[in-house]
């Protein structure tokens, strides 16, 4: 019984409709055909019933009393039935104690004037009630449709999208469309909450990007004051040095040196800036490519790469032979930025594993090195870019995680017992 329910509830819109028109037609039909029936066998009722008559009958006796009396009766009748036209032996009266007897018959009239003031006002109340009975009912059919339409299959899915909307417009989005109906506004509900899904996801993806450009600014900033003072110091140091002419050609050289040391770290820290920059501009280009191919080339290059540096890189490719969907530029891009972050820390040699699940292509790259510091697996260093030792300023994990967000996917870092390990999700 509950899954007949379920199911009539799961009719879609006009078909629901339709049905309940229908339903409501047939209802109709019935009670308007049981109602006049009724009230034209009760208005028959009320009429005289035109196969009876009246019989009077008027006897005069030998005495001249006269009697006279009416009897009511059907067309058809057994008149010497009746006992006033027979006389049996033993009576009393004698056919010589009646001197005469008269018959008249009188039909009965038939038509309404003949009724009672009572019978012909309900005689018309019925005839009302026979012409406006079909009226009222089809109208009433007409309101309880539209009222059980929308009762129960626009009210309730209209109430959650009114209050969908009304926490979108507050820029809420964490909450959640549910109606389990399969019908069109089943179907408009589901679509309005992946809707709701999809401009959650794309707020987190921009408050993620503009709290990383925040701490990214925040880190340029303080990372900028330490080559700026150095200029400043030594700027301050050498005005003195030539007033007082103390400055020597050494003490002169080393200066120009360490000066232009730190307007090389400025010019590092300007080109990460525009480095970044440039990968917020970057547009996304798909094109269709063999999974397993694409590991080969890309295998390829990588060991060419870690072969310079006396790395060794291992391989394992679980990719299928089919096509995928992919920026290989960008594939490549990112994964050159990770593999020479590891390379800078590898001791002996770097795996890297490819496989694709659920049309997500997922690649591994672990080295045995000292892992990530923990700061920046908690996000919580606040300085995303790091000047090492190398001159290299640390903005290769940036920019490699912007481009993954471009491509639907993301990419995750953490350590292992054997160090450091990062993981590439891209939707293809």
């Amino acid at each position: 019984m509950e899954t007949l329910k379920q199911r009539w509830y799961s009719l879609p819109l006009r078909r629901f409709l339709i049905l309940t028109i229908c339903f409501s037609i047939g209802t109709v039909t019935l009670a308007s055909v049981l109602i006049i029936s009724g009230c034209a066998a009760f208005r028959n009722w009320l009429l005289p019933d035109p196969n009876k008559v009246y019989l009077t009958v008027e006897q005069t006796f030998s005495d001249g009393e006269v009697t006279t009396s009416t009897h009511l009766l059907a067309l058809g009748d057994d008149l010497l039935s009746l006992p006033f036209l027979r006389i049996e032996s033993g009576d009393i009266l004698t056919e010589e104690d009646i001197k005469q007897t008269r018959y008249s018959v009188e039909k009965i009239e038939t038509g309404v004037d003949s009724l009672s003031p009572k019978r012909k006002l309900a005689y018309q109340v019925l005839g009302i009630t026979m012409l406006a009975a079909p009226m009222v009912l089809a109208f009433a059919a007409i309101l309880w449709c539209g009222m059980y339409f929308y009762h129960r299959k626009l009210k309730q899915p209209l109430r959650l999208l009114a209050n969908a909307t009304e926490q979108i417009s507050r820029q809420n989005l964490d909450f959640a469309v549910t109606y389990s109906c399969n019908d069109e506004m089943g179907d408009l509900c589901r679509s309005f909450d992946d809707m709701r899904s999809a401009l959650y996801e794309n707020y987190k993806t921009v408050w993620n990007m503009l709290e990383e450009r925040r701490l990214m600014q925040a880190s340029i900033a303080h990372d900028l004051r330490n080559p700026i003072a150095i200029i400043e110091g030594y700027t301050e140091y050498l005005e003195k040095g030539l007033k007082s002419g103390e400055m020597t050609r050494e003490k002169t050289t080393r200066i120009a040196q360490n000066l232009g040391a730190a307007a090389k770290r400025l010019e590092q820290y300007t080109e990460s800036v525009r480095l970044l920059n440039q990968s917020e501009e970057t547009q996304l280009n798909r094109k269709p490519v063999n999974a397993r191919k694409l590991s080969t080339d890309i295998t390829e290059d990588l060991s060419l790469l870690s072969e310079q540096k006396g790395i060794g890189l291992q391989v394992a490719s679980h990719l299928p032979q089919e096509e995928i969907q992919v920026d290989s530029a960008l594939l490549y891009r990112v994964l050159e930025n990770m593999l020479n972050n590891a390379l800078r820390y590898a001791k002996q040699r770097i795996q890297l594993t490819f496989s694709l699940e659920n049309r997500t292509l997922m690649i591994t790259m672990t080295d045995d090195g000292n892992g990530f510091p923990r700061e920046i697996l908690n996000g919580t260093g606040g300085k995303l870019l790091t000047a090492h030792k190398d001159g290299h300023m640390g903005i290769g994990i940036s920019v490699s995680r912007l481009l993954c967000r471009k491509h639907g996917g993301k990419l995750e870092l953490s350590n292992t017992s054997q160090g450091a390990c990062v993981k590439i999700f891209l939707s293809v």
